[in-house]
């Protein structure tokens, strides 16, 4: 899922790749919560992960009203599947591939 924001003021988001106020900003969703500077191994699935800053859900008036849902949803069928199944893991490591 992508979507756009425009930037309110000049901010450098790379090295080198500066984004004047005014120009638009394609967001990636499923990038949120990757950056290796703001989470500690971003690409672990650690759903008890103590800093919960993150992104997911959105932030100020977009946050997502179904957010504590969610999150107990996960909690409750986590929760349930490992009971049922406590051998359950993974065959390998995941492996991610560059889509675009």
């Amino acid at each position: 899922h992508m979507f756009a924001r425009y930037a309110y003021q000049e901010i450098e988001v790379a090295p080198g790749i500066v984004v004047q106020p005014g120009q638009t900003i394609g967001l990636l969703l499923g990038m949120a919560n990757h950056d290796p500077r703001a989470f500690a191994d971003p690409l672990a699935f650690r759903p008890d992960r103590a800093d919960q800053k993150n992104v997911s859900f959105g932030a100020g008036i977009h946050f997502c009203i179904g957010a504590p849902l969610a999150r107990l949803e996960l909690q409750v069928s986590l929760k349930t599947l490992f009971e049922r199944h406590p051998k359950l893991h993974l065959a390998e490591e995941a492996r991610f591939r560059d889509t675009y």
